[in-house]
């Protein structure tokens, strides 16, 4: 079996905000196309946000704290930004936006987050409470249901 030898229990963590700050930024970046940059641009923005991330020690510490939260939220929100693409997202100002396949998303997530519950709650960082981020989350889901059913009806 291989062993990675940097990647130890004390540069695990630095490595680990680098991969995830420098993920975020890059997709981020790609998906908005802020500033029309190309992939190299967006790369080297996202390989110096990453690299001054990584040299913040407060930032690994808290990162590192919740980043099973964070990478779940972020898995959520790029599920849905991709089902949104797929189903029929079009960037044109001129055509009116349907929400339907997004609606049809947020419900799907909205039943998986009630079938998954109790295996969610063991990614949530120490001291919060699991019913109120729940409570929350399902909250906000439904606020986003019906604003979206509401958007629909234009």
């Amino acid at each position: 079996m291989a062993v990675i030898s940097f990647l130890d229990a004390g540069t695990l963590p630095f490595v680990s905000t680098f991969l995830f700050v420098f993920a975020v930024v890059f997709g981020l970046l790609s998906y908005s196309k802020v500033g029309g940059f190309d992939k190299r641009v967006n790369g080297a923005i996202a390989l110096a946000i990453g690299l001054f991330s990584m040299a913040y020690e407060p930032l690994v510490t808290t990162l590192t704290q919740v980043m099973p939260l964070a990478v779940g939220l972020l898995v959520v929100l790029f599920f849905v930004a991709f089902v949104q693409k797929v189903l029929g997202g079009s960037n044109d100002p001129n055509k009116k936006s349907d929400y339907f396949p997004l609606i049809i998303a947020l419900g799907i997530l909205l039943v998986l987050l009630g079938m998954f519950s109790d295996q969610l709650v063991a990614y949530l960082p120490a001291g919060l409470d699991v019913n109120m981020v729940l409570w929350g989350a399902g909250i906000l889901a439904v606020v986003l249901f019906f604003w979206f059913i509401y958007k629909t009806k234009e």
